[in-house]
């Protein structure tokens, strides 16, 4: 089978196409089938209408304008000619099926042109995010214009493709409201063991010692790790969960591995220096993905608290599986996808709910358990058994499968 991946942006180790549509293309390949993966050039200006074969997957950029321009009137006009020039290149492989990850922006406008055609490929349609009004836009500074067109798109592209997957249950029921006889798979973001292949866990575990030294802790402190985008959890929750934890544990502290994209770690910084607790707090900002085993390694717990919103309940982090596949034991919260990777002491620890005292308390029972071990055991063994990419899309093929039949019927 000949399937084409639409990206909604450029490669990252943060984002939707470095972490769910890159790892999945990859592992349909290793089936035996043919994937290609068409990126707008946007976010890869250098890339600009460059191919390339990635483990098996056929890449390429987008030959169009490299940048979306400043007004909004300007950037829809770019996106659709990008979406154009993404439709030829559909037309010139010819594929059995198109991919479509998240149905807004270049790529959801390329579904629709796709999909308004009376001969035309399968279409699924991959949602990871809650993009419309209360999900994910509530995170961006988008403008109210801008929010209501997105979730004009995302309603529109939910009703014109063949089939869904989905990254977390909570879309997935969305999804399946809508389908109408449509099939809905449910593949949370998984454990893509390509995408580790710089990182050492031996040596950095070598290195826990020397990282925490250069980080003015003793051995009887404890380094609790706050890796975070700052939208799942508001800077005010952290404040508070910080002085609950630093006023339980005297000997704790903490380091920030992350960054936010209005400047939430220089206020989480500030409010922290007005608690007086600056000299226990680092902040690291977003360090080079090959480079974080050495802080996670020198970690004796980490923190993933989600808050209790329609956004966090859509999505499905891959800073889980960073954090289990490094063995941190993690507290996170009983929110959205966090069951999947997290049961609660056999691999990581969900605190009762998701305000700072109830996690902070969770922080206490992982501080003090005597049994991490078998818990960076099991989280290891989850990730790597139930969490594979491979795993995980035991069943895409037959998906494609049927919904190329349907394509064909409507």
């Amino acid at each position: 089978m000949d399937v084409v991946f639409l990206a909604p942006f450029g490669f990252s180790s943060k984002n939707t196409t470095g972490r769910r549509l890159l790892p999945m293309a990859r592992a349909f390949v290793a089936e035996g089938h043919r994937a290609r993966v068409i990126v707008p050039p946007y976010d890869e200006p250098l890339l600009y209408g460059e191919s390339w074969v990635d483990s098996g997957v056929e890449v390429c950029c987008v030959n169009g304008p490299k940048s979306l321009g400043q007004s909004l009137p300007a950037q829809m006009w770019t996106q659709y000619r990008l979406a154009q020039a993404s439709v030829k290149l559909v037309d010139e492989w010819a594929p059995d099926l198109v991919h479509v990850f998240k149905p807004k922006a270049v790529s959801g406008l390329a579904q629709l042109l796709i999909s308004l055609r009376s001969k035309r490929p399968g279409i699924v349609l991959d949602l990871d995010d809650w993009e419309g009004r209360g999900g994910w836009s509530a995170n961006e500074d988008y403008s109210r214009l801008l929010v209501e067109l997105f979730d004009i798109q995302e309603r529109v592209g939910m009703r014109r493709c063949d089939a869904f997957t989905a990254a977390s249950r909570r879309l997935e029921h969305r999804a399946s409201s809508l389908a109408d006889g449509r099939e809905v798979m449910h593949i949370p973001n998984g454990f893509d063991q390509s995408a580790y292949a710089g990182w050492n866990l031996d040596k950095a575990s070598g290195e826990r010692d020397g990282v925490r030294g250069s980080m003015g802790l003793v051995p009887a402190d404890q380094l609790v790790l706050i890796y975070t985008r700052f939208f799942d959890y508001d800077v005010n929750s952290w404040v508070e969960l910080i002085c609950s934890i630093a006023a339980i544990w005297g000997t704790a502290k903490f380091l920030v591995l992350g960054a936010g994209k209005f400047g939430q770690e220089a206020s989480l910084s500030d409010a922290i220096k007005g608690h007086g607790l600056s000299s226990r707090i680092t902040f690291m900002g977003w360090t080079e993905f090959e480079t974080l085993p050495s802080f996670l390694a020198a970690s004796d717990v980490a923190l993933m608290p989600m808050a209790d919103n329609l956004a966090n309940q859509a999505k499905c982090s891959p800073r889980f599986v960073d954090l289990m596949y490094a063995g941190v034991p993690v507290v996170t919260t009983p929110v959205g996808e966090a069951s999947t990777f997290i049961t609660d002491g056999l691999t990581g620890y969900v605190a009762e709910s998701d305000q700072p005292d109830a996690v902070a308390a969770a922080v206490s029972r992982a501080l003090t358990d005597g049994d991490t071990d078998t818990i960076r055991e099991q989280a290891y063994l989850r990730v790597h058994e139930e969490l594979s990419w491979s795993s995980l899309t035991v069943s895409l093929a037959d998906l494609y499968e049927r919904a190329v039949k349907r394509a064909v019927m409507v």
